[in-house]
């Protein structure tokens, strides 16, 4: 197995960074619409119905959803308990990137989707820790935190 496979594969989930997607798109659709449907993911990733239902017959193979073809699409408890991991991660990331390093919030969801499939579960909950810590001297008005944000606001973009 090549580095790239390694990489593809996250240890927490043991699903590939795309099957991470799919899990974590049924699990936002599931909680804004009443039934999600092929059409519904496709839109949300921008992927053609062809590729979507292939990967949902391998997600109900692995027993994380339930799906019949041209019907509505259900994450199983299993499924639920992947994409709450997934989805956890996500959003830990996306407050870390907007809330301390001061991303515009649509490049922090943009890099949070990136950077948490290769983040370990470790660094993730580290990351999460840091932010609540973070947050909580923030309330505080901690001085360290405004030099921080002051520091962060006049790096230079490495380009």
């Amino acid at each position: 197995m090549d580095q790239n496979s390694r990489r593809e594969l996250i240890s927490d989930t043991g699903l590939t960074s795309n099957m991470e997607d799919y899990i974590e798109t049924i699990w936002v659709l599931s909680m804004q619409k009443k039934v999600v449907r092929v059409k519904d993911i496709a839109a949300d990733l921008d992927i053609k119905m062809p590729s979507v239902s292939a990967a949902l017959n391998k997600l109900k193979e692995m027993g994380l959803i339930d799906y019949e073809k041209y019907g509505f699409i259900e994450l199983t408890e299993k499924g639920k308990s992947l994409a709450q991991k997934v989805y956890g991660r996500h959003s830990c990331l996306k407050n870390f990137f907007s809330e301390v390093l001061g991303l515009d919030i649509n490049m922090a969801n943009d890099e949070a989707c990136r950077a948490e499939h290769v983040l370990s579960p470790e660094v993730c909950v580290k990351m999460g820790r840091l932010l609540d810590f973070y947050s909580v001297e923030r309330s505080r008005g901690s001085e360290w935190v405004a030099k921080l944000q002051s520091h962060l606001k006049k790096t230079k973009n490495p380009d």
